[in-house]
């Protein structure tokens, strides 16, 4: 029998008022902004029309009120929101909410001027980046970025082989975080934006024959192919 292609609609959580005060946000959960929700209503309606098998979110609020308001502008029949901590975001240890201003020169101290540039020279830097702070922080559990990977991927494909068999087309929802939704992305050797995925953009990866295959990333709208680099 030919087994359907799964569309995963990969989300990052609306604008937080963590996000909003230039902190640094990992297993930290915080509600969303107004302009976190208008973000993803605004998301929604261009989803409107998607017919969402199911609905994934991380264990963070964040996550599920984003899910909750793009799920408002469908005009589908809505799958109840499915809780998977495999799409939690990285826990940043003793750098969580510390302020960005105060983050940098931190960095600079601990791991010199030379490395930083190294990271973001790398093709894949997000994961370049992430494996800094495992560097930075002995004395929590950090993940380094393959150990975080090897976790979402593992989640994902525990997702695609619920549906693998349906007759009908397969699309699945899943909002989750910048850090752990752009390490899948360049798992799958894709170009993720210097700053990191926006705050609810949508990118779109198929899952096929045992494989996921990359079909956008990073967008406002999904009627573009391309990578959309522009900050909210």
């Amino acid at each position: 029998m030919e087994r359907m292609i799964v569309h995963f609609y990969l989300v990052r959580h609306g604008q937080t008022e963590v996000n909003r005060r230039r902190r640094l946000q990992g297993i930290t959960d915080s509600p969303l902004t107004k302009k976190g929700i208008a973000m993803a209503k605004r998301l929604g309606d261009d989803l409107y029309d998607v017919e969402f098998t199911a609905v994934y979110t991380s264990d963070l609020k964040r996550t599920q009120k984003t899910a909750q308001y793009i799920l408002a502008q469908n005009t589908k029949k809505k799958p109840p929101i499915e809780i998977a901590p495999g799409l939690r975001e990285l826990n940043f240890g003793n750098y969580e909410e510390m302020k960005n201003r105060k983050l940098v020169p931190t960095v600079l101290r601990k791991i010199g001027l030379r490395k930083i540039i190294a990271a973001f020279r790398e093709q894949q830097h997000v994961m370049a980046v992430t494996n800094l702070f495992k560097i930075m922080d002995t004395a929590t559990q950090i993940e380094t970025a393959q150990q975080l990977n090897q976790r979402i991927t593992r989640t994902l494909l525990e997702i695609a082989h619920k549906y693998n068999d349906e007759q009908s087309e397969v699309n699945i929802l899943v909002v989750a975080h910048a850090i752990v939704l752009s390490v899948f992305i360049e798992g799958l050797k894709g170009d993720v934006p210097l700053l990191l995925l926006k705050n609810a953009r949508v990118s779109k990866v198929d899952f096929e024959n045992g494989n996921f295959n990359i079909v956008s990333i990073n967008q406002k709208k999904l009627n573009s192919k391309r990578s959309e680099n522009d900050d909210e």
